[in-house]
């Protein structure tokens, strides 16, 4: 089914309304917070962390299991990556894989389609 198709026929429009702007603001700022890791490495890996989490609770509550998987994958290497006092550049690397599949997802759902399946190299985890 359809994604948005999905959301609507299963919750109220004002709970996907508010879910769709959510994307929007993430979408917006997912790449620059990655490149903020450069300057602001602590304010940075903390935003990005509370992006995942919101991510996660909001596809959790949405039932949307592909993203919250992932959310929750990506939430569990921020936390780890939290403890560390600089920017690592696998990690960057590895979190612009992170954010070019959110970005894909963001089009299924913008577009309505079904959501493409997990790019496989995102389990290619940097060491941290």
């Amino acid at each position: 089914m359809k994604i948005q198709d999905y959301l609507y026929s299963e919750f109220d429009s004002s709970i996907v309304e508010e879910f769709l702007m959510m994307l929007d603001i993430m979408e917006d700022a997912l790449d620059l917070t990655v490149e903020r890791l450069y300057n602001d490495y602590e304010g940075a890996i903390n935003d990005l962390f509370r992006m995942f989490h919101n991510l996660k609770s909001a596809t959790g509550f949405l039932k949307i299991k592909r993203i919250h998987n992932f959310a929750h994958f990506v939430e569990d290497i921020l936390d780890e990556a939290r403890e560390k006092q600089s920017a690592q550049d696998d990690l960057i690397d590895w979190l612009f894989k992170v954010t070019n599949q959110f970005h894909e997802w963001y089009k299924n759902i913008d577009g309505n389609e079904e959501l493409a399946p997990l790019h496989a190299d995102i389990f290619k985890i940097p060491k941290i």
